[in-house]
């Protein structure tokens, strides 16, 4: 593996820990270990990599929780202000602001606030919703930022290649993709999408593909119909019309859609299928 693939392997790897260690004290001596490199140099080739540094990367994605929470749950304001580190309500509160141009509690009313939108996804079809329990699923992945339509494809291509040039797709293969973040919330340039491929014959991955698990548990899943393009109104419909009355709320993991036409790109747009998975515990 040559020395580029190899610093981005290491990158993701410390990018990964971070996602999955938010509530933590993040030590820099550890994702500098983590990454391969000295701690004197880290902080900087981290910057460089995400155009951030550890500290506003991780407070970023906790002010991004912080909405889904605000929107999706009754957790008190200042229950949320300390998840995501802040000391008080108020410099939560500036923090907010000066990100989303809101405050958390104009956006916990906004839900509930009779719209144009809101009111058409309130007509929407409510969607029906089939409880699964799954065990964790290794993946090969890829990942790239950007707005959704531009980083999916960009993702597809190098894993397909990867995949297809090491002849590791079979019929049992399954293609899933995870949209971690919500576009109205996360800037176009922050956006992350991962491609995956189930990892049947537990391949290693290089450069850009990396291993990864896609957490088991409780998911209500659900089967759209159409273009990929329109995702985001069974999202909407999911999130809108079935979580709230269901008896179930979210868990702190993103999404995932399983693709279940094998050439999605020779197939009509109205004839392709997703299930999308949400993962769920009992209220």
């Amino acid at each position: 593996m040559d020395k580029k693939l190899k610093h981005l392997e290491r990158m993701k790897r410390v990018e990964k820990y971070i996602e999955e260690n938010l509530d933590s004290e993040l030590s820099l001596k550890k994702l500098s270990q983590i990454a391969c490199y000295s701690s004197f140099h880290f902080h900087r080739i981290f910057s460089v990599y995400l155009g951030e540094s550890v500290y506003a990367y991780k407070k970023r994605l906790l002010l991004e929780r912080s909405v889904k929470q605000l929107i999706h749950s009754d957790i008190s304001i200042t229950q949320i202000a300390f998840a995501a580190g802040y000391e008080n309500q108020p410099s939560f509160n500036k923090a907010f602001k000066n990100c989303f141009n809101t405050t958390p509690s104009e956006c916990r009313l906004k839900k509930l606030s009779l719209t144009r939108s809101n009111l058409a996804i309130m007509e929407m079809k409510l969607m029906k919703a089939e409880m699964r329990s799954l065990k964790p699923i290794s993946v090969l992945s890829v990942r790239k930022r950007g707005d959704y339509s531009t980083a999916a494809g960009e993702a597809w291509n190098i894993l397909m290649k990867y995949t297809y040039s090491n002849r590791l797709m079979t019929k049992e293969t399954e293609l899933i993709g995870i949209s971690h973040d919500d576009p109205s919330v996360t800037t176009p340039d922050n956006i992350r999408y991962d491609a995956c491929v189930t990892n049947e014959q537990l391949a290693d991955g290089e450069g850009e593909v990396v291993v990864n698990d896609i957490e088991g548990g409780l998911y209500a899943v659900f089967l759209h119909k159409g273009s990929y393009q329109n995702l985001k109104e069974s999202y909407a419909s999911i999130f809108h019309r079935w979580l709230p009355g269901s008896g179930y709320r979210l868990r702190e993991l993103p999404p995932f859609e399983k693709y279940l036409n094998r050439n999605p790109s020779r197939t009509k747009p109205e004839n392709l299928r997703t299930e999308i998975y949400i993962p769920v515990t009992k209220n």
